[in-house]
């Protein structure tokens, strides 16, 4: 047969194709595998010949060639009614083939597609859950805002009733008033610093990491914004710690003379003698000297000027100073009392007594020093030493500065 040969070439072609078919094609194919291998069967099996003894077909031996006369090769009825049904059963499996083909290249289409398909659901999940995780963050970032508000709004609450209760018990107690005083500022700070600790912390959640960067880049944008607000506050925290003075002491700042009231993150606040509040910035505080009366007792000094016209007797004047003094009924007489007497000339020429006394508490400072004027002043009436011929001195050579030993007299000398 002609078709022969051209069959045994296609025939491993065939069974590879549909090997790979019933590997990768769809369930339409029954057996791809199987059906190659009855194919090559089916098709390898030749035509019914006269073969002798099962020899292969086609194959005559030399004997039997030699004694079988030469015949006419004639193809058998039956081969020649098979041959069309062979041929037109190969057409079909070729079909097949390329039907598996496209079968199978549509899979490889419907499976990309199915990547292609997967990928996007994945990204569009990927993008839904950042959506959702920032909503929850912009939603926690809310939540955090009112509660640090809460917090705020408590803690102010509770520092202004705690500095309530400890200035009534300062004024309550005269002998530790100081002691009060001195913990309100402490109590506030330490107060608000566990306020800020709470919010960044734990309504937060900000790490140390975190913190500690955002701090650096809040301290730079704030430090060229508000320099004088951080020198403030650098200043009070000096002040807290530093503690140059203390709530409840006599100080002087520059041209302010007082009592402190309270010593803030941004000022400190006095009270002069005439019942003025005075707001000082710390950093003018940290920066000026500082004078303080009391230094944290409840005891201070306070010095009293007398002056008398004339030369009158010192011992006497002395003496009646320091009875005016220490018969006050609010000095502090465990520390002693001193009187110093000095000329002065200020358009005429004067005696200056000076009493130096400790008063009992320094909120009775200028109530001491009016009480020691009058006592003064009455002892001196008594004395005969504000009589008013005694006001200016006698216009005589012996009664001038000139004409005595005095040191006005010797500067006028020398003059």
């Amino acid at each position: 047969m002609r078709i022969a040969p051209r069959l045994r070439l296609l025939l491993p072609v065939a069974a590879v194709v549909l090997g790979a078919c019933g590997v990768f094609g769809d369930g339409d194919a029954p057996e791809a595998g199987d059906q190659a291998a009855a194919a090559v069967d089916s098709l390898a099996a030749p035509p019914d010949s006269g073969g002798v003894g099962g020899a292969e077909p086609g194959a005559i031996t030399a004997d039997a060639a030699a004694s079988t006369p030469p015949v006419t090769a004639t193809t058998p009825p039956a081969a020649q009614a098979t041959q069309p049904q062979q041929e037109l059963s190969v057409e079909e499996r070729l079909d097949r083939l390329l039907s598996s083909q496209e079968a199978l290249n549509r899979r490889l289409d419907s499976l990309t597609t199915a990547v292609v398909s997967s990928d996007s659901v994945r990204t569009l999940a990927q993008s839904g859950q950042v959506l959702e995780q920032a909503g929850q963050r912009v939603q926690s970032f809310g939540v955090g805002v009112i509660w640090s508000i809460i917090v705020i709004v408590l803690f102010n609450v509770a520092i202004h009733a705690l500095v309530w209760v400890l200035d009534a018990l300062a004024e309550r107690n005269a002998s530790r008033r100081l002691f009060y005083k001195r913990v309100v500022p402490i109590v506030r700070i330490v107060l608000w610093v566990f306020a800020a600790y709470l919010i960044v912390s734990v309504i937060f959640e900000v790490d140390a990491q975190g913190l500690l960067a955002a701090a650096a880049a809040i301290g730079v944008a704030v430090g060229f914004a508000a320099q004088d607000l951080l020198k403030n506050l650098f200043g009070g925290l000096i002040l807290v710690f530093d503690q140059p003075f203390q709530v409840g002491d006599k100080i002087r700042v520059g041209g302010t003379y007082g009592e402190v009231k309270s010593i803030g993150l941004r000022s400190t606040r006095i009270v002069t003698g005439d019942d003025n509040l005075v707001s000082v910035p710390n950093a003018m505080v940290v920066d000026q000297q500082v004078a303080n009366a009391n230094a944290g007792e409840l005891n201070c000094q306070v010095v009293t000027d007398l002056y008398l016209p004339g030369w009158p007797d010192e011992s006497l004047i002395k003496r009646i100073a320091f009875d005016a003094a220490a018969s006050s009924k609010f000095v502090y007489l465990n520390k002693p009392v001193v009187v110093l007497v000095a000329d002065e000339f200020k358009e005429r020429f004067f005696t200056r007594v000076r009493v130096k006394a400790y008063v009992l508490d320094p909120r009775l400072e200028f109530l001491f020093m009016s009480d020691v004027t009058e006592r003064a002043r009455a002892g001196f009436r008594d004395a005969g030493l504000l009589h008013e011929d005694a006001a200016l001195p006698a216009e005589t050579d012996t009664a001038s500065p000139a004409a005595n030993g005095s040191p006005a007299a010797q500067a006028e000398r020398d003059a």
